[in-house]
């Protein structure tokens, strides 16, 4: 599929090396100290001194130490070019505000017990069957469970090895595995990945080993892949009384399109809480227990993957018991493998337009409104922030100063609160203080789901009640 691309020469390495800007950081430093790492590991290969550790207090995987420059040239919370990125992988093709889209659909597995343990479609483990099973791909680098809350990136070569998978994983691991095991493996490997994992992978094989460009043969990219801190576990824990050091295992999702949180100890108890119904679950999944650099994230829609998967969050859609993945191809080849899929009877599809990307994560996350808006304001402050411009930056609609001034005041707050493990505070906190704005969250997500209020009335409503009648 991009073998056409394993053509980049060392000399283009060293000319965009030498093409760094003077002001450019010289190590991690600003990094560390404003907690935006997001573990995606291009810093541990291009500095080898540097571990990913926990931090005791913060509860995110970063970096053992600053590092070096080479560390600073790699990190996707420093600066992440996503024009050249884009040219580089998809060599002319036009960079809309959806970056690079070849066609958009709404699709779910018709294998029932799969698509019911995933709860998004089912897609991304169809994707990775069909894609195992041909001759010009030696594996897959997916997230697999080791122990515990750990998890991490492994390789797997078997179609049978699928299903054994754990979902979705929401709090924040270290990934630097995925770079190892495409250095240490020669082949064409499927690699499965958030959006800023992607940044990284990426900044460093196009900076350092271009040669690894050519052993990925496809990304397959999660769509608004959130990262919580360990903090989320450590909160839910507490309001359950479960013992955090006990774990055995955890699903975020599964059962059905919304899915229970599911968390297994080592007495043989499982502890399962609802994800939109559990006041403790809001708490302990609020949005300030992300890792900081979400709240900064342009790249929800994840530009820099072939194939992007996520929850069709649609009016047209609430009616399915089962879930259903929305689909963004940005290569003609992976819409064609969808297409394979189907004419297999192993999924189920109907074509939409961009605007459903739009819909399923409103204006707010699809375009970065409030994130290019933080991005200003941390600028003002004097605070490190990562530099990026995406290609949705002409068709955001930037928060108000005060929106983002008044939320980076109550993250500082919470976070503070987080770190000092003041988790029964924090339920008070969202039961009084935040309580408006906890049911006015859910009053947008009526209005916008149910009501359809805010949809471009000039966009094709592709998706339809009637279109997607095929899906369970």
């Amino acid at each position: 599929m991009v073998s056409q691309l394993a053509v980049l020469s060392v000399g283009v390495v060293i000319t965009m090396t030498e093409q760094k800007i003077m002001s450019r950081p010289a190590d991690l430093r600003g990094v560390l100290e404003n907690d935006l790492c997001i573990a995606c590991g291009a810093c541990v290969l291009a500095d080898p001194s540097i571990e990913l550790k926990l931090h005791p207090e913060k509860q995110i995987f970063e970096p053992s130490h600053p590092g070096n420059q080479a560390a600073a040239d790699v990190c996707p919370a420093i600066e992440v070019d996503f024009t050249r990125l884009q040219d580089l992988l998809f060599p002319g093709a036009e960079q809309g505000a959806y970056g690079v889209v070849h066609s958009v659909m709404l699709a779910q597995s018709t294998d029932g017990d799969r698509n019911h343990q995933a709860s998004s479609g089912g897609m991304i483990k169809e994707l990775l069957i069909e894609l195992l099973s041909r001759d010009d791909v030696d594996g897959a680098i997916v997230l697999k469970h080791v122990e515990g809350l750990n998890f991490a990136p492994g390789l797997i070569t078997d179609v049978a090895e699928v299903d054994q998978l754990p979902g979705s994983i929401y709090h924040n691991l270290p990934k630097h595995r995925v770079l190892e095991l495409l250095r240490e493996n020669e082949g064409r490997y499927v690699v499965a990945a958030i959006p800023c994992e992607l940044e990284g992978i990426y900044n460093y094989i196009f900076t350092h080993e271009p040669h690894l460009r050519g052993r990925i043969h496809t990304t397959i990219g999660l769509l608004c892949g959130w990262q919580y801190n360990w903090h989320s576990i450590r909160a839910i824990c507490e309001f359950k009384g479960i013992d955090p050091d006990r774990i055995v295992d955890v699903s975020y999702r599964g059962g059905g399109p919304i899915g229970k949180l599911r968390i297994w100890t080592d007495d043989g108890r499982e502890h399962a809480t609802s994800r939109r119904l559990d006041f403790g679950y809001q708490v302990a999944f609020d949005r300030s227990f992300n890792t900081r650099r979400c709240h900064l994230c342009i790249n929800h829609a994840n530009f820099l993957a072939d194939i992007v998967v996520g929850d069709a969050w649609l009016a047209s859609t609430l009616s399915t018991k089962a879930g259903i993945s929305l689909v963004i191809n940005r290569r003609p080849e992976s819409d064609e493998l969808v297409r394979d899929l189907a004419d297999s009877d192993r999924v189920v599809f109907t074509e939409v337009t961009v605007n459903e990307i739009r819909e399923s994560q409103k204006p707010r996350i699809a375009f970065g409104n409030f994130a290019y808006a933080y991005a200003d304001y941390l600028d003002e402050r004097g605070l490190h922030r990562p530099v990026m411009d995406g290609p949705n930056r002409p068709a955001a609609q930037l928060a108000s100063r005060s929106e983002v001034e008044e939320f980076h005041h109550e993250l500082e707050r919470k976070l503070e609160l987080q770190r000092a493990r003041r988790y029964r505070y924090l339920f008070w906190r969202k039961a009084t203080k935040e309580l408006g704005r906890y049911f006015s969250r859910y009053w947008d997500w009526f209005t916008h789901r149910v009501l359809r209020a805010g949809r471009d009335p000039s966009a094709d409503r592709a998706a339809t009640r009637e279109t997607t009648a095929m899906f369970r």
